[in-house]
Protein backbone atom coordinates (compact mmCIF):
# COMPACT_ATOMS: atom_id res chain seq x y z
CA UNK A 1 0.00 0.00 0.00
CA UNK A 2 3.13 2.08 0.17
CA UNK A 3 1.41 4.25 2.50
CA UNK A 4 5.22 4.96 4.08
CA UNK A 5 5.72 9.13 4.27
CA UNK A 6 4.34 8.81 1.03
CA UNK A 7 9.49 12.34 -10.09
CA UNK A 8 13.16 13.07 -11.13
CA UNK A 9 12.12 15.30 -14.08
CA UNK A 10 12.96 14.54 -17.38
CA UNK A 11 11.82 15.84 -20.98
CA UNK A 12 8.97 14.87 -22.65
CA UNK A 13 9.75 14.69 -26.44
CA UNK A 14 7.39 16.79 -28.43
CA UNK A 15 6.81 16.90 -32.09
CA UNK A 16 8.03 20.15 -33.95
CA UNK A 17 5.90 21.19 -37.07
CA UNK A 18 6.83 23.90 -39.90
CA UNK A 19 9.61 24.88 -41.81
CA UNK A 20 13.21 24.06 -40.84
CA UNK A 21 16.77 23.33 -43.01
CA UNK A 22 17.60 20.18 -40.68
CA UNK A 23 16.14 16.86 -40.60
CA UNK A 24 12.42 16.99 -39.93
CA UNK A 25 11.50 16.14 -35.76
CA UNK A 26 9.84 12.45 -35.51
CA UNK A 27 6.14 12.55 -34.65
CA UNK A 28 5.99 9.53 -31.56
CA UNK A 29 4.95 6.83 -32.48
CA UNK A 30 1.52 6.19 -32.00
CA UNK A 31 -0.77 2.84 -31.18
CA UNK A 32 -2.74 1.39 -34.49
CA UNK A 33 -5.97 3.38 -34.67
CA UNK A 34 -8.05 -0.02 -33.98
CA UNK A 35 -6.92 0.36 -30.61
CA UNK A 36 -7.65 3.98 -29.83
CA UNK A 37 -10.49 4.56 -28.15
CA UNK A 38 -13.18 7.61 -27.87
CA UNK A 39 -11.91 8.48 -24.64
CA UNK A 40 -8.69 10.58 -26.71
CA UNK A 41 -11.33 12.62 -26.91
CA UNK A 42 -10.74 14.04 -23.35
CA UNK A 43 -7.12 13.94 -23.49
CA UNK A 44 -5.87 17.43 -22.86
CA UNK A 45 -4.31 19.21 -25.89
CA UNK A 46 -0.45 19.45 -24.30
CA UNK A 47 -0.32 15.83 -24.18
CA UNK A 48 -2.43 15.00 -26.99
CA UNK A 49 0.43 17.25 -29.01
CA UNK A 50 3.20 15.63 -27.73
CA UNK A 51 2.02 11.97 -28.20
CA UNK A 52 3.25 10.75 -24.76
CA UNK A 53 1.59 10.38 -21.40
CA UNK A 54 4.10 11.05 -18.70
CA UNK A 55 3.79 8.34 -15.56
CA UNK A 56 6.09 8.81 -12.14
CA UNK A 57 6.48 5.42 -10.58
CA UNK A 58 9.06 3.98 -7.74
CA UNK A 59 9.57 0.54 -9.83
CA UNK A 60 10.79 -0.98 -6.55
CA UNK A 61 7.52 -2.86 -5.68
CA UNK A 62 6.99 -6.42 -7.14
CA UNK A 63 4.70 -7.82 -9.17
CA UNK A 64 3.47 -4.30 -9.63
CA UNK A 65 6.24 -2.80 -11.18
CA UNK A 66 9.78 -3.25 -10.58
CA UNK A 67 12.73 -3.57 -13.05
CA UNK A 68 14.54 -6.89 -13.80
CA UNK A 69 17.46 -6.71 -16.43
CA UNK A 70 16.73 -3.10 -17.14
CA UNK A 71 13.40 -3.91 -18.35
CA UNK A 72 10.26 -2.00 -16.21
CA UNK A 73 7.67 -4.72 -15.58
CA UNK A 74 4.57 -5.25 -13.68
CA UNK A 75 0.91 -5.41 -13.74
CA UNK A 76 1.10 -1.48 -13.15
CA UNK A 77 3.31 -0.87 -15.84
CA UNK A 78 1.19 -3.42 -18.52
CA UNK A 79 -1.75 -1.46 -17.58
CA UNK A 80 0.13 1.96 -18.21
CA UNK A 81 0.89 1.28 -21.34
CA UNK A 82 -2.54 -0.08 -22.09
CA UNK A 83 -4.31 3.05 -20.91
CA UNK A 84 -1.66 5.01 -23.06
CA UNK A 85 -2.60 2.84 -25.90
CA UNK A 86 -6.46 3.44 -25.69
CA UNK A 87 -5.86 7.39 -25.38
CA UNK A 88 -3.60 7.32 -28.78
CA UNK A 89 -0.48 8.27 -27.04
CA UNK A 90 2.57 6.19 -25.65
CA UNK A 91 2.80 6.00 -22.05
CA UNK A 92 6.89 6.84 -20.31
CA UNK A 93 7.10 5.61 -16.88
CA UNK A 94 9.84 7.67 -15.24
CA UNK A 95 11.25 5.88 -11.92
CA UNK A 96 10.59 8.59 -9.06
CA UNK A 97 11.60 8.13 -5.34
CA UNK A 98 8.55 7.11 -3.82
CA UNK A 99 7.89 10.48 -1.37
CA UNK A 100 8.25 12.69 -4.36
CA UNK A 101 5.08 10.90 -6.31
CA UNK A 102 2.17 12.99 -5.24
CA UNK A 103 4.33 16.14 -5.68
CA UNK A 104 5.10 15.93 -8.99
CA UNK A 105 1.51 15.04 -10.43
CA UNK A 106 0.27 18.64 -8.10
CA UNK A 107 3.03 20.52 -9.65
CA UNK A 108 2.87 18.83 -13.43
CA UNK A 109 6.20 17.39 -13.56
CA UNK A 110 4.46 14.37 -14.74
CA UNK A 111 0.93 13.78 -15.72
CA UNK A 112 -0.22 10.88 -13.34
CA UNK A 113 1.69 8.30 -10.79
CA UNK A 114 0.97 4.79 -10.82
CA UNK A 115 2.87 2.84 -8.19
CA UNK A 116 0.74 1.14 -5.89
CA UNK A 117 -0.83 4.49 -4.22
CA UNK A 118 -3.26 3.80 -2.21
CA UNK A 119 -6.56 6.07 -2.21
CA UNK A 120 -7.56 7.85 0.47
CA UNK A 121 -9.50 10.66 1.79
CA UNK A 122 -6.46 12.30 2.91
CA UNK A 123 -5.02 11.86 -0.41
CA UNK A 124 -7.86 13.05 -2.27
CA UNK A 125 -7.39 17.00 -0.77
CA UNK A 126 -3.94 17.16 -3.12
CA UNK A 127 -4.90 14.90 -6.54
CA UNK A 128 -7.60 12.69 -8.08
CA UNK A 129 -7.46 8.84 -8.13
CA UNK A 130 -8.99 6.61 -10.40
CA UNK A 131 -9.18 3.30 -9.14
CA UNK A 132 -8.16 0.04 -10.52
CA UNK A 133 -7.34 -2.72 -7.80
CA UNK A 134 -8.64 -3.53 -4.47
CA UNK A 135 -5.83 -4.60 -2.16
CA UNK A 136 -6.21 -4.91 1.42
CA UNK A 137 -5.29 -8.54 2.27
CA UNK A 138 -4.98 -10.40 5.60
CA UNK A 139 -2.29 -13.14 5.59
CA UNK A 140 -1.87 -15.80 8.78
CA UNK A 141 0.15 -18.15 9.78
CA UNK A 142 -1.57 -21.49 8.98
CA UNK A 143 -3.67 -22.73 11.76
CA UNK A 144 -3.29 -19.20 13.54
CA UNK A 145 -7.23 -18.12 12.71
CA UNK A 146 -10.55 -20.31 13.63
CA UNK A 147 -12.43 -17.97 11.25
CA UNK A 148 -11.53 -15.80 7.99
CA UNK A 149 -10.26 -11.94 7.80
CA UNK A 150 -9.69 -9.06 9.46
CA UNK A 151 -12.90 -10.04 12.02
CA UNK A 152 -11.38 -12.86 12.58
CA UNK A 153 -7.98 -11.27 14.12
CA UNK A 154 -9.80 -10.73 17.85
CA UNK A 155 -7.35 -12.38 20.32
CA UNK A 156 -4.72 -12.18 17.95
CA UNK A 157 -1.19 -10.97 17.46
CA UNK A 158 -1.35 -8.65 14.50
CA UNK A 159 1.43 -7.41 12.67
CA UNK A 160 1.31 -3.76 10.83
CA UNK A 161 3.59 -1.72 9.22
CA UNK A 162 4.09 2.06 10.94
CA UNK A 163 3.07 4.94 8.68
CA UNK A 164 0.06 3.02 6.29
CA UNK A 165 -3.68 2.56 6.42
CA UNK A 166 -3.30 -0.51 8.01
CA UNK A 167 -2.71 0.27 11.65
CA UNK A 168 -6.03 2.35 11.51
CA UNK A 169 -7.89 -0.69 9.85
CA UNK A 170 -6.47 -3.28 12.74
CA UNK A 171 -6.87 -0.42 15.94
CA UNK A 172 -10.63 -0.48 14.51
CA UNK A 173 -11.21 -4.06 13.87
CA UNK A 174 -9.54 -4.21 17.61
CA UNK A 175 -11.98 -1.41 19.21
CA UNK A 176 -14.75 -4.07 17.95
CA UNK A 177 -13.57 -7.32 19.82
CA UNK A 178 -15.36 -8.08 22.72
CA UNK A 179 -13.72 -7.70 25.72
CA UNK A 180 -11.40 -10.46 26.48
CA UNK A 181 -10.16 -10.90 23.35
CA UNK A 182 -8.74 -7.82 22.36
CA UNK A 183 -6.09 -7.58 19.73
CA UNK A 184 -2.49 -7.39 20.08
CA UNK A 185 -1.25 -4.93 17.22
CA UNK A 186 2.49 -5.21 16.43
CA UNK A 187 3.84 -1.99 14.53
CA UNK A 188 6.93 -2.96 12.58
CA UNK A 189 8.97 -0.25 11.00
CA UNK A 190 8.47 -1.57 7.15
CA UNK A 191 6.50 -3.42 4.84
CA UNK A 192 8.37 -6.44 4.37
CA UNK A 193 8.95 -6.44 8.33
CA UNK A 194 5.49 -7.64 9.14
CA UNK A 195 5.58 -11.06 6.82
CA UNK A 196 8.72 -11.55 8.68
CA UNK A 197 7.15 -11.26 11.95
CA UNK A 198 4.75 -14.06 11.40
CA UNK A 199 7.06 -16.22 9.80
CA UNK A 200 9.51 -15.61 13.31
CA UNK A 201 6.16 -16.32 14.88
CA UNK A 202 6.14 -13.01 16.80
CA UNK A 203 2.49 -12.44 15.61
CA UNK A 204 -0.07 -14.75 13.70
CA UNK A 205 -0.70 -12.60 10.95
CA UNK A 206 -0.57 -9.09 9.24
CA UNK A 207 -2.19 -6.50 6.93
CA UNK A 208 -0.93 -5.95 3.70
CA UNK A 209 -1.29 -4.71 0.24
CA UNK A 210 -2.53 -7.93 -2.14
CA UNK A 211 -0.08 -8.35 -4.18
CA UNK A 212 3.19 -8.65 -2.41
CA UNK A 213 1.05 -11.37 -0.06
CA UNK A 214 0.26 -13.33 -2.88
CA UNK A 215 4.14 -13.59 -3.86
CA UNK A 216 4.72 -13.63 0.11
CA UNK A 217 1.52 -17.15 -0.15
CA UNK A 218 3.47 -18.14 -3.10
CA UNK A 219 6.71 -18.18 -1.62
CA UNK A 220 5.99 -19.48 1.54
CA UNK A 221 3.78 -22.90 2.49
CA UNK A 222 3.62 -21.60 5.78
CA UNK A 223 1.09 -18.56 5.06
CA UNK A 224 -2.33 -18.06 3.47
CA UNK A 225 -4.25 -15.52 2.25
CA UNK A 226 -7.41 -15.08 4.89
CA UNK A 227 -11.16 -13.64 4.09
CA UNK A 228 -11.60 -11.36 1.02
CA UNK A 229 -10.25 -8.46 0.37
CA UNK A 230 -10.46 -5.45 2.17
CA UNK A 231 -12.61 -2.95 -0.03
CA UNK A 232 -11.48 0.35 1.76
CA UNK A 233 -8.25 0.00 0.43
CA UNK A 234 -8.55 0.55 -3.64
CA UNK A 235 -5.09 1.67 -5.75
CA UNK A 236 -5.55 4.33 -7.60
CA UNK A 237 -3.97 6.07 -11.11
CA UNK A 238 -2.93 9.38 -9.55
CA UNK A 239 -3.92 12.59 -11.41
CA UNK A 240 -3.40 16.18 -11.00
CA UNK A 241 -6.38 18.35 -10.30
CA UNK A 242 -5.57 20.84 -12.41
CA UNK A 243 -5.47 18.12 -16.02
CA UNK A 244 -8.75 19.13 -17.15
CA UNK A 245 -10.51 16.00 -18.51
CA UNK A 246 -7.65 14.02 -17.98
CA UNK A 247 -8.67 11.54 -15.44
CA UNK A 248 -12.16 11.46 -17.05
CA UNK A 249 -9.63 10.08 -20.23
CA UNK A 250 -8.19 7.76 -17.96
CA UNK A 251 -11.27 6.31 -16.35
CA UNK A 252 -13.07 5.51 -19.83
CA UNK A 253 -9.96 3.91 -20.93
CA UNK A 254 -10.05 1.50 -17.92
CA UNK A 255 -13.74 1.19 -19.08
CA UNK A 256 -12.73 -0.32 -22.14
CA UNK A 257 -9.89 -2.68 -20.93
CA UNK A 258 -12.76 -4.08 -18.25
CA UNK A 259 -15.07 -4.66 -21.55
CA UNK A 260 -12.79 -6.57 -23.84
CA UNK A 261 -10.89 -8.17 -21.18
CA UNK A 262 -7.24 -6.50 -21.13
CA UNK A 263 -7.69 -5.95 -17.58
CA UNK A 264 -8.27 -9.75 -16.52
CA UNK A 265 -5.84 -10.98 -18.81
CA UNK A 266 -3.11 -8.86 -16.95
CA UNK A 267 -4.77 -9.81 -13.38
CA UNK A 268 -4.30 -13.71 -14.87
CA UNK A 269 -0.73 -12.49 -16.24
CA UNK A 270 0.43 -10.93 -12.77
CA UNK A 271 -1.37 -13.70 -10.77
CA UNK A 272 -3.57 -11.28 -8.43
CA UNK A 273 -6.98 -11.94 -9.61
CA UNK A 274 -8.85 -11.83 -6.74
CA UNK A 275 -7.74 -7.48 -6.36
CA UNK A 276 -10.00 -7.53 -9.20
CA UNK A 277 -11.76 -4.23 -9.24
CA UNK A 278 -13.94 -2.80 -11.88
CA UNK A 279 -15.59 0.32 -10.88
CA UNK A 280 -13.23 2.74 -12.15
CA UNK A 281 -13.77 5.18 -9.54
CA UNK A 282 -12.60 8.78 -8.98
CA UNK A 283 -12.10 9.11 -5.84
CA UNK A 284 -13.49 5.60 -4.38
CA UNK A 285 -11.13 5.17 -1.43
CA UNK A 286 -11.91 5.72 2.17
Amino acid sequence: MRLTPWLAALTAGIALTGCSTGPAAQEPARPPVAQVSSARAHVPDDIRRAGVLVIGSDLSYAPMEFTEGGEQKGFDVDLAHAVAARLGVRAELRQTPWGDLLGHVETGEVDAAMASITDTAERQARVDFVDYLNVGSVVVAKGALDGEGITALCGRRVAVPADTIYVGLARAQDARCPAGRKMTVVTVGALADSKKAVLAGRADAYLEDFPPAAVAVRENPSLRMSGAQIEAAPYGIAIGKNRGTLAKAVQLALYELFRDGTYDALLEKWEIGEGSLKTGAVNGGA
